[in-house]
């Protein structure tokens, strides 16, 4: 019987296999085996973004073989239920989100061992081996992404509020006419950035994103 009752509790916790909910623990492991966490902010009985993730990478042995040896892997999880997560959970979850600044689900965070965000992604499509990728590039990448890359990023997202701003004033012909010159001015800026070899790939991703944000005023 006692072990029927253990079965049921481990059962009802929406921890998936191979990661833990206890960032400290975590942290602690991260150090002592020179590795990185990544960290899995969810809704896992509400979010449908976030049971996507869980079913096509997160659940996935190919994932875990591909983390375990750099990632001491953390699963905070805000579900409806509360049952689903462990006595930490019910205690920490709510905190953690808060400290990291967590806006949505599902959100991920690359930490380093002190727990500081090196970077964080959401949902992404393509199964559990790119998502892997994805994580160990940004890794390894993101401080020279930030140097290179979020800068114009950073113009871009103030004047995307200048143009919401601009269209509830006077409509799009006046969007055209006070944003679409800074948008031609940025897209300039960003095909003249020279940009390391490890993330030369950026560069074609920020103007993709640029030029569709242009077509809108067309």
């Amino acid at each position: 019987m006692p072990g029927v009752i253990c079965a049921a509790v481990l059962a009802a916790l929406s921890t998936p296999a191979g990661f833990t909910d206890n960032l400290p623990e975590a942290l602690k492991s991260a150090k002592e085996h020179n590795r990185n966490v990544f960290m899995v902010c969810s809704g896992s009985d509400w979010c449908g973004w976030c049971q996507r993730l869980e079913q096509e990478v997160l659940s996935s042995q190919t994932f875990l073989d591909n983390m375990t040896n750099e990632f001491e892997l953390v699963y905070i999880d805000m579900p409806n239920d509360k049952s689903r997560i462990s006595e930490w959970g019910k205690k920490h979850n709510e905190e953690v989100c808060v400290k990291y600044g967590v806006k949505g689900f599902p959100t991920c965070y690359i930490l380093d061992a002190d727990g500081k965000t090196l970077s964080r992604m959401g949902y992404e499509a393509g199964g559990a081996d790119k998502y892997s990728k994805t994580v160990k590039y940004l890794k390894e990448n993101q401080a020279d992404i930030d140097k290179y890359i979020m800068p114009i990023v950073k113009k871009v997202d103030a004047l995307t509020v200048t143009m919401n701003k601009m269209y509830r004033l006077g409509g799009m012909e006046k969007v055209k006419k006070m944003c679409k010159p800074k948008l031609e001015k940025l897209i300039k800026e960003a095909e003249g950035l020279k940009l390391p070899d490890n993330i030369a790939e950026e560069k074609g991703k920020l103007l993709e994103d640029l030029k569709q944000l242009l077509a809108t005023m067309e």
